[in-house]
């Protein structure tokens, strides 16, 4: 699931870090539920990513291509880990 940095700290007056407070509950509950059949829930929670939506560009925060790495980490962990989460932030 995607998630977001929003989800995991405050952010005053924000509807979408509400929404993503509920991604990241709603994801655990379903990696629990998931258990039982082997099955596995990630959410990758990244920071602000450097995309068009933006006026003008953010070289600084995350590509996409991070966001993409983080993925494939989770995808390609051994059957016995259930990689929960990953909260990805630009490391400066």
């Amino acid at each position: 699931m995607t998630g977001s940095a929003a989800g995991r700290r405050t952010i005053q007056g924000s509807v979408y870090g509400a929404s993503k407070w509920f991604v990241h509950g709603f994801a655990d509950n379903l990696a629990e539920e998931m258990k039982e059949w082997r099955g596995r829930c990630t959410t990758i929670a990244p920071g602000m990513v450097n995309t068009p939506f933006f006026d003008k560009p953010k070289p600084d925060k995350l590509a996409a291509e991070d966001v993409a790495d983080a993925v494939i980490h989770a995808i390609e962990a051994h059957p016995r880990n259930c990689v929960r989460e990953i909260f990805l932030m630009p490391a400066f």
